[in-house]
């Protein structure tokens, strides 16, 4: 807790001021003693109001939770505050506790804080904006103190600030499935799989007979039928995310849309304890183990945090000289290491082609098409799902995810 501030004038305050010199000029020129009196009797209460404030005890002690400091937009966050009494002697006086958020429409939180007696305490709650993307400055917190008619106040800021990160929704996908074996990309319909393997393969619907013990729990809940997973011998173990952030490949709600399928593919391969690099061609390029899951309900180690971070910074980056896009597929090309989800807009029909020409090396390429509501696109040696604003992506996802598992990643 910071010391507490001087005692201000507020807004009446000052207006009682004004109003008490013009009564003065206008008892000196109209010799008037009841103007006189009055002049005297505003400034007086001005005084007195001040002493009072003054003398208020100014103890509280401010703390703040953000629940969840992460949210997807759209979604449901509070803050809870906590007031707490830290004098020894005497009780505090009714106040009123401010805390600011943003630069918003609203850009602040008031609440009313009843007089506490020493060590006790009150608590309030109030929702925090998660309308728009972006990482929002929640406070500093202050508490104010004023005197019976509003004329002066003094305040203290009793907690500093926190951060809420509204990142792009995410929606409950079936995660990327594993990349094909060696014998599998040279041609073979008949991977080398590992019946008790360690490393995720694909997805696939049970059938009477399979091995209970294969079941993947987390994809089940998600589509309702019992789902098994199937596995590989080591090789390919990190999943590749690359997110097209280029200005001239978006337009109208494209960006915002292709940001949720990057953040949504993400998420399920980091639930699902996988390995995942996240790539943008605006350069942001970070690796993360999922297999580092907290307990809390935060996805990932620390690095999922900075992704999301990324996400809900990241604007369309403008034209310039350099082909990003070619780029960010040459580092994914120099550096091959398992199966790869491209997240584009409006690609053109070359830069389709030159993700389809990496299956070779990462054995399963999946495109989300964000920018054509049209038509679906075509990639040869990619699947491609289409994920346009308005259309289902993640059914289109999940039925696309439930194909490789059967065919596509051992028969393209």
């Amino acid at each position: 807790m910071k010391p507490a501030g001087p005692v201000r004038l507020t807004v009446p305050g000052r207006g009682v001021l004004v109003a008490a010199g013009a009564l003065l000029v206008a008892a000196k020129l109209f010799g008037s003693g009841e103007l006189a009196g009055l002049a005297m009797a505003a400034g007086l209460a001005v005084g007195v109001a001040t002493v009072v404030v003054r003398r208020a005890p100014m103890t509280w002690r401010g703390e703040r939770w953000l629940a969840p400091s992460r949210v997807g937009v759209g979604d449901h966050a509070h803050a809870r505050l906590r007031f707490t009494n830290v004098g020894k002697t005497a009780a505090t006086c009714p106040a009123e506790a401010v805390d600011e958020v943003g630069a918003g429409p609203t850009p602040a939180a008031r609440c009313l804080v009843p007089s506490l007696a020493p060590g006790a305490m009150a608590e309030a709650t109030y929702d925090l904006p998660t309308g728009r993307r972006g990482v929002l400055a929640v406070g500093p917190m202050t508490v104010s103190v004023a005197d019976r008619f509003g004329l002066v106040a003094r305040r203290v800021e009793v907690a500093g600030t926190a951060r809420l990160v509204v990142h792009p929704r995410i929606h409950p996908v079936l995660a990327l499935p594993g990349s094909p074996t060696r014998e599998a990309r040279r041609g073979s319909t008949t991977p080398a799989r590992s019946p008790r393997g360690d490393d995720f393969f694909a997805l696939r619907e049970y059938e009477v007979g399979d091995d209970l013990r294969r079941v993947h729990w987390r994809s089940t809940a998600r589509m309702g039928d019992l789902m098994l997973r199937q596995d590989e011998l080591r090789f390919g173990e990190m999943a590749t995310v690359l997110l097209d952030t280029r200005a001239a490949a978006h337009g109208g709600d494209s960006f915002e849309r292709a940001l949720e399928v990057a953040a949504s593919i993400a998420a399920a391969l980091v639930e699902d304890g996988r390995r995942l690099r996240f790539v943008t061609t605006g350069g942001f390029d970070v690796e993360l183990d999922g297999s580092r899951a907290a307990t809390s309900g935060s996805r990932g180690d620390g690095r999922w945090a900075t992704v999301l971070e990324h996400l809900a910074r990241v604007t369309p980056e403008d034209r310039d000289a350099v082909d990003r896009f070619a780029l960010a597929v040459q580092s994914i090309r120099r550096d091959p290491s398992g199966p790869l989800a491209a997240v584009v807009g409006r690609a053109t029909p070359v830069e389709f082609a030159a993700l389809g020409s990496l299956r070779p090396r990462l054995g399963l390429v999946m495109i989300a098409d964000c920018g054509s509501a049209a038509a679906t696109r075509s990639a040869p040696g990619a699947v491609v799902v289409p994920a346009a604003p308005g259309q289902d992506f993640a059914a289109a996802w999940n039925a696309a995810v439930l194909g490789c598992g059967r065919r596509e990643v051992v028969r393209r």
